[in-house]
């Protein structure tokens, strides 16, 4: 497995208020993919093993207070900087909205 970003990924992000899964696709810097409530739009930025970039996380479904987002509100920004390597990507970011809130994610290739 090559250290390249462009593929399909599944995705589980955390923070302290929660965790959720969804899926996203990274190709030619841009981010696109979702879950059930949320679409997730952004960009990123590779240098060797290091990724940077920035996700949006938009709700597409109705409110619905079984589905938050991990911080709790939407829409939300967030900033990130992370490790690729082997297939796996592992970020940690900040939302603008609540920077006292840090997510973490877990990215896991799943086609290239």
């Amino acid at each position: 497995m090559s250290d390249d970003l462009e593929g399909f990924y599944r995705v589980e992000f955390e923070t302290a208020r929660k965790k959720s899964h969804g899926v996203v696709c990274l190709h030619g810097g841009r981010i696109r993919g979702g879950d059930s409530a949320f679409a997730y739009i952004g960009t990123y930025r590779q240098t060797g093993l290091k990724v940077s970039g920035t996700l949006r996380g938009l709700r597409h479904a109705p409110p619905d207070p079984s589905r938050l987002s991990v911080f709790g509100i939407d829409p939300v920004e967030v900033n990130f900087d992370g490790v690729a390597k082997d297939g796996y990507v592992s970020i940690e970011g900040v939302a603008r909205e609540t920077p006292s809130l840090s997510l973490r994610a877990l990215l896991v290739k799943i086609e290239d």
